[in-house]
């Protein structure tokens, strides 16, 4: 008896114990839901307990058929999985977009205007569009992934015609010049766009990223290329025109409330000052041409020559101007074109350098190849160097070594900071090129994050051979400018507004000139030519590669600038 008692009394405990234990729960997870859903009571019937927003995190235990059991406001039941989303994504559409049915496009639900926000289900992305829900309205659909990125501002600088699609010739209206758009994306050299409250597409060649409004103060030609060989018309003095870009000594321009565009000289934007006796001087000459009037040495006159800046000298001596001086003598010494000293002999401070004019700034361009410290980028500096350019990436997966470390040394150092791609694949494929240019932008979006500083500069796409991207005459005849401008306008629509591009002298002059108008309208032009004259017009010039800097062993290139961004 006494043992039944104790092992009764056992056995009560432990049921006793047992009772008041926690049941172990099973494994569980927080999932969003990025549309609104019903709380179903069971796993496969139609009762429900109540609605759930959008944007809800919720407690997932377990799966049965098409629905999850979950917990959420002290509630339990069960929500289908396709209302659930692994991560809560909120985006704006800053495009106005219409909500489709399926990926691929064709019937939609509605049409919802820009600034509405959504709910993102990530794991439902594909073919170019995110599955998303209209916060607030019963609207679930496909948009467009490009919608959500937020637009570049850009200008008309001419009429350009608002077209239907990125191909084709069908358009809605024209939009007049000094319009303001918003740009998100570009494809076939349009870019898609919306004006007002007008969507569509505009050549990438007729936006410009800034708008300026000028006075035409002499008779100018309208040029149909900055090399001012051909013109077209000519503008009569005190024409207004918005300028779209310039380089050297032209300017690129429409004639406002009117199509006639072309190039003029930049000289003719400054107004004459007036000139002794209430007349009025004469204009400032243009590059390369004799002024009327002349200056007197002696009782002899010579013809005074000048460059943008509208100097000469009557004794023979050259004087330099922005864009290329002259003297009597008829001795030039071209400025913005590209130029060795007017004596033939190189600058002082680097090895094989060309003499620059008060208009220019030195720079150079470094890879992993040049073994530098952050002092030599002081070195650098202190020597008259005001810019560099830096390697960054090549083809699709390639990020130069020193890209970070160099960018970081070169902003300790004060030196404004460029990069550069190289192409890595001589495809015609669009795809090939687009792809490159995420690349080069993604690594560039990294700069903050890698170095404390953003990146500020211009992007350029370094189109030369390599020996690895199979580069051919055909391909530089037939392909190059539009895989350029691929490259390009991808890069502009992916956020980096300022681009550019390097060549070689050669292939630019016989494959890319006078064929970049499906490139963004601010493109960059950065030539290579080892001489004592560029002879063409450029923004940058890399006139050695063998140059030297005291205090820093090893060859680099050297470049010139004639633009003030650099």
């Amino acid at each position: 008896m006494r043992r039944l008692i104790f092992f009764g009394g056992a056995g009560f405990l432990l049921l006793f114990v047992l009772s008041f234990a926690k049941p172990a729960s099973a494994a569980s997870s927080t999932m969003y839901t990025w549309t609104p859903s019903k709380l179903y009571k069971t796993a496969s019937g139609a009762a429900y307990s109540g609605n759930v927003n959008s944007g809800t995190a919720v407690t997932v235990y377990s799966k049965s058929g098409k629905r999850y059991k979950v917990k959420t406001g002290g509630k339990t039941g069960y929500i289908y999985a396709y209302n659930l989303t692994s991560s809560k994504v909120k985006k704006e559409d800053y495009f106005g977009s219409k909500i489709y049915k399926q990926a691929a496009g064709g019937p939609y639900v509605a049409s919802v205007p820009a600034g509405k926000m959504m709910y993102i289900k990530m794991e439902a992305t594909k073919n170019g569009m995110y599955l998303a829900h209209v916060i607030g309205t019963g609207y679930s659909g496909y948009v467009y992934k490009t919608h959500f990125i937020k637009p570049v501002v850009k200008y008309t600088w001419m009429p350009s015609k608002l077209y239907t699609s990125a191909t084709g010739n069908s358009y809605k209206k024209t939009i007049k010049d000094g319009q303001k758009v918003s740009v998100f994306n570009g494809s076939h050299g349009r870019y898609q766009v919306k004006a007002g409250s007008s969507s569509g597409y505009i050549y990438a060649n007729n936006l410009t990223g800034t708008l300026a409004k000028k006075t035409v103060y002499v008779s100018s030609k309208l040029y149909t290329t900055s090399s001012h060989t051909k013109y077209t018309a000519v503008i009569r003095p005190n024409k207004q025109v918005y300028v779209k870009e310039s380089t050297q000594n032209m300017s690129h321009v429409c004639v406002v409330g009117t199509a006639q565009s072309g190039w003029i000289y930049t000289s003719h934007f400054t107004k004459p000052a007036p000139a002794a006796g209430g007349t009025t001087s004469t204009p400032k000459a243009t590059a390369g041409t004799s002024q009327t009037g002349s200056s007197t040495a002696g009782g002899t006159t010579a013809t005074t020559t000048t460059g943008n800046t509208g100097s000469g000298s009557a004794s023979g001596t050259t004087t330099t101007g922005n864009t290329g001086s002259g003297s009597a003598s008829g001795t030039t010494a071209t400025g913005n074109t590209g130029s060795g000293s007017a004596s033939g002999t190189a600058a002082t401070g680097s090895t094989g350098a060309a003499a620059a004019s008060a208009t220019t700034a030195k720079g150079l361009d470094v890879s992993h190849y040049q073994t530098l410290t952050q002092s030599s980028f002081n070195l650098m500096k202190r020597q008259g160097y005001s810019f560099v350019i830096l390697k960054a990436t090549e083809g699709t997966g390639y990020t130069d070594s020193k890209f970070y470390t160099y960018y970081k040394y070169a902003r300790n150092a004060g030196l404004s900071v460029h990069a550069y791609h190289m192409i890595g694949n001589s495809t015609t494929a669009p795809a090939q090129h687009i792809a490159e240019a995420k690349h080069f932008y993604q690594v560039l979006a990294q700069t903050k994050a890698s170095t404390g500083y953003a990146f500020t500069g211009y992007a350029f796409e370094d189109i030369e051979p390599t020996g690895t991207n199979s580069m051919t005459t055909t391909w530089w005849a037939n392909a190059a400018p539009a895989c350029a401008g691929y490259f390009l306008n991808e890069m502009q629509a992916l956020g980096q507004a300022k681009v550019g591009i390097y060549a070689g002298y050669f292939n630019w002059k016989s494959y890319l000139e006078g064929h970049t108008d499906t490139w963004p309208g601010n493109t960059k032009i950065w030539l290579a030519r080892y001489n004592t004259t560029l002879g063409t017009n450029a923004d940058v010039w890399q006139y050695t590669e063998t140059g030297t800097i005291d205090g820093i062993t090893g060859h680099f290139d050297l470049d010139i600038s004639y633009d003030p961004d650099f």
